[in-house]
């Protein structure tokens, strides 16, 4: 038969710091629309970025795609493979060449080529949402996503034009 080790007194039913005032939560007045990517949406104010702001001084929403640029990519890319290498492998015949320099030239022109081509195959367009305020322009919400840049703005457009009507 397995006896028990100790016996634990029943503690009493009475809080424990009785002095204490109980703090009873009110239901706030503002009810939340949309939490996400730091971002809250309330029925009355917007917090993002550490600033807080009233939905009814909202002017207007947008959402913007920006595009990375690739001018200069293509540029560098251009150059390497129309200048940089017919120079080396003209130089790759020439006996008067240093085998070292030559090299590491060959080298160094092969790997601007290819991290041009990664960049241009890896470039990515980022969706910001922009407030506009009486003040000026505020970005939001930045993201890779188009999808959850329209649906914010979308949401804030509609939030927005309701905290007007009250007010």
């Amino acid at each position: 038969m397995i006896e028990p080790l100790a016996v634990v007194p029943r503690l009493p039913a009475t809080p424990a710091f009785p002095e204490r005032p109980v703090v009873v939560s009110l239901p706030a007045p503002e009810a939340p629309l949309f939490q996400g990517h730091g971002v809250l949406v309330t029925s009355e104010r917007l917090v993002a970025r550490g600033r807080s702001l009233l939905l009814a001084d909202v002017v207007r929403v947008e959402s913007v795609r920006r595009s990375p640029r690739m001018a200069p990519v293509l540029a560098l890319l251009a150059v390497a493979v129309s200048v940089g290498l017919p120079a080396l492998s003209a130089l790759s015949v020439s006996p008067a060449a240093a085998r070292g320099r030559y090299e590491a030239a060959l080298v160094a022109t092969v790997l601007v080529i290819f991290a041009s081509i990664a960049r241009l195959v890896l470039a990515e367009d980022v969706y910001q949402v922009m407030v506009h305020t009486g003040a000026g322009a505020w970005p939001v919400l930045s993201s890779r996503e188009p999808r959850d840049s329209t649906k914010l703005a979308g949401l804030l457009d509609e939030a927005a034009a309701r905290a007007r009507g009250r007010y």
